[in-house]
C-alpha cells in the first residue's frame, strides 16, 4: 500500500520577512527518507536522501523556490513493519540507494530501475515570494507534536516494546513504554520526547529488521537481473522484478519477518554475449523487459508479458532467507537458455 496522501502548503512572509527556501515537514508516524528534484540550469537534478524525524521539519533547498515545478519524494524508514510506504508519484527519476546524493545527471539510472523513484509534481507559485513547504501526512491529521508522539509509538510498536494505539495521544500506556525504554537504553530518567530517543528507536528498529526478509546474494562474475513469486494464497502468486545485483552484491528482496513457505526464483545473467537465463525452473510466471509486478490470474500473453519458468526455494517458515545466485544456475549460451 503506498501512501501518497500529502499536503503542500505555501508559508506565509511574516513581517518582517522570511527567507526564500524549500522546506519538507513531517506530520506522519513514519521515519522517513525525501529527495526533492528541481530544474538546475538547462539540467533536471535530484537530490536527497534527507531524513526526517516524525514530527520534524528541514530546509532542503536554500536557494530561492523559483516559481514552476519541482518533483517530491519520500519512503519509511525499512525498520516500520509492513510493505513500504511511499509518498510518490508517476515521475520515474534517479537516486542513490544509500547515502546522501546529488545527482545532475538522469541517465545514470537508465539501465537500473532500482535507482529509480517514482516522484510527485509540485507547481511552486510566483505568489509563494520564494518560500515553499511539502508536508507528509497521512489519513489521521496530525500536528507537528502529535505527529513525534505517534511517531515514537509506532517505533515503540515496530521494536516490540508497546502495543497500544497509534493516535499521537501521550497516554499513560505510552507515557509507561517510554519510560521504560529510556530505561533499557541507559537515558534520562521521564517519558518525555527528544532526538536523542527518536534515534535509538530508529537504529533498534532498522538493525531487527535488517536480519529479515529474503536476501539475493549474486556469487557470479557478472550482473544478475533477478525476480522473485510470492504465494498470495489458493494457487494465486505476484512476480516482481528487476533487481540488478552486481558480482559480489546481495540485495533484500522482501523485508520483513517471511510468511510464506516458499518462493520462487528466477534471473537473468548480464554477459557481453548476452543475456543467459536461470535454468531448471519448476513453474511459469510473467515477467517483461522493463520492471513487472504481475499477478498470474491472467495469462502473461492477456497481460502483454512474457514468460519464464522459475525456481522453487522452500525455506520452511523462516523468517529470514539467503538464496545464492551461481555460474552453475545459468545456461551456458544464448541458445541453451532458449531450449
Amino acid at each position: 500500500m503506498r501512501l501518497i496522501l500529502l499536503s503542500i502548503l505555501l508559508f506565509a512572509l511574516s513581517a518582517g520577512g522570511a527567507s526564500a527556501k524549500y522546506s519538507f515537514c513531517n506530520k506522519s508516524s513514519y521515519a522517513l527518507s525525501a529527495a526533492i528534484g528541481y530544474v538546475d540550469g538547462d539540467r533536471l537534478a535530484t537530490r536527497g536522501w534527507w531524513r526526517l524525524r516524525p514530527g520534524q521539519c528541514k530546509v532542503v533547498l536554500t536557494e530561492t523556490a523559483k516559481p514552476g515545478r519541482y518533483f517530491v519524494y519520500a519512503e519509511a524508514i525499512p525498520g516500520h513493519k509492513g510493505p513500504l510506504r511511499t509518498w510518490s508519484g508517476d515521475t520515474a527519476l534517479c537516486v542513490e540507494n544509500n547515502g546522501f546524493f546529488n545527482l545532475r545527471n538522469q541517465d545514470v539510472c537508465r539501465d537500473d530501475p532500482m535507482r529509480q523513484r517514482k516522484f510527485f509534481n509540485v507547481e511552486v507559485t510566483e505568489a509563494a515570494g520564494g518560500a515553499w513547504q511539502t508536508d507528509f501526512t497521512e489519513a489521521s491529521t496530525y500536528t507537528v507534536y502529535s505527529a513525534e508522539v505517534a511517531g515514537v509509538q509506532r517505533l515503540l510498536s515496530d521494536i516490540g516494546k508497546n502495543s497500544g494505539d497509534i493516535d499521537g495521544a501521550m497516554g499513560r500506556e505510552t507515557q509507561r513504554a517510554l519510560a521504560n525504554y529510556r530505561k533499557e537504553k541507559g537515558l534520562p530518567d521521564g517519558y518525555n520526547i527528544d532526538d536523542e530517543l527518536i534515534d535509538a528507536l530508529i537504529e533498534d528498529a532498522n538493525s531487527s529488521e535488517a536480519k529479515l526478509g529474503l536476501f539475493y546474494c549474486n556469487k557470479t562474475n557478472n550482473a544478475v537481473w533477478s525476480a522473485v513469486a510470492e504465494s498470495e494464497g489458493d494457487e494465486k502468486y505476484r512476480s516482481k522484478g528487476w533487481w540488478k545485483i552486481e558480482p559480489g552484491d546481495c540485495a533484500k528482496i522482501i523485508k520483513g519477518a517471511l510468511g510464506k513457505d516458499h518462493y520462487y526464483v528466477y534471473g537473468l545473467i548480464e554477459d557481453p554475449a548476452g543475456e543467459r537465463a536461470m535454468t531448471g525452473g519448476e513453474k511459469n510466471f510473467c515477467t517483461n523487459l522493463v520492471m513487472f509486478n504481475s499477478a498470474n490470474d491472467l495469462s502473461c500473453a492477456d497481460q502483454d508479458l512474457d514468460e519464464a519458468a522459475f525456481r522453487r526455494v522452500d525455506i520452511g517458515g523462516a523468517e529470514s532467507a539467503t538464496f545464492d545466485f551461481t555460474p552453475a544456475m545459468f545456461a551456458t549460451s544464448q541458445d541453451d537458455a532458449a531450449q
